[in-house]
């Protein structure tokens, strides 16, 4: 059984590895072309490349501009809480639920590569920049399209629990 379950958290570990340095090379990549809050046109009204940094959550959620004690603290104890959280549900997730495991997998290297960035700068670097003529939908980045897709996906892994 213990065996059974550690096969299965492969797929989980093995999604983190691939999602966590491809967050930390795009966002090399925008350090190293973009400057600081440049924007490059790719699909005009629609979508841009920029070079934000986020002092919040996803998103940009509790974004104040700038590094502030309450967010180095509030995202310290929050990753590590999230990430003791995820490696248990891996932990305890079936071998069988392979969407669940690959969503937890998502979670973690989205986790992980956001929260290592915040820990080396204070700070996150969004570039992703989707919007319909002025309404723009905060930037984001790999590390966050992981997250938001784990855990819809996760939602659905549990809807279809029997399923999976």
């Amino acid at each position: 059984m213990n065996r059974q379950r550690s096969m299965g958290r492969m797929i989980s570990v093995a999604v983190a590895v691939f999602i966590v340095p491809l967050d930390w090379f795009t966002k090399y990549l925008t350090h190293r072309y973009l400057a600081y809050g440049e924007h490059v046109s790719v699909i005009d009204g629609f979508f841009n490349l920029v070079h934000v940094r986020n002092f919040g959550s996803a998103f940009g959620m509790f974004n104040q501009g700038r590094e502030t004690a309450f967010n180095t603290w509030f995202f310290a104890i929050a990753s590590l809480i999230g990430l003791m959280l995820l490696i248990f549900m891996i932990r305890q997730e079936s071998r069988d639920r392979k969407l669940a495991l690959f969503c937890l997998g998502l979670l973690l290297g989205g986790l992980i590569g956001n929260q290592s960035e915040r820990f080396l700068h204070d700070y996150v670097t969004d570039f992703l920049d989707f919007y319909i003529n002025s309404h723009h939908w905060p930037a984001f980045n790999v590390a966050d399209s992981a997250i938001s897709t784990g855990i819809v996906g996760y939602m659905i892994a549990m809807m279809r629990k029997d399923k999976n």
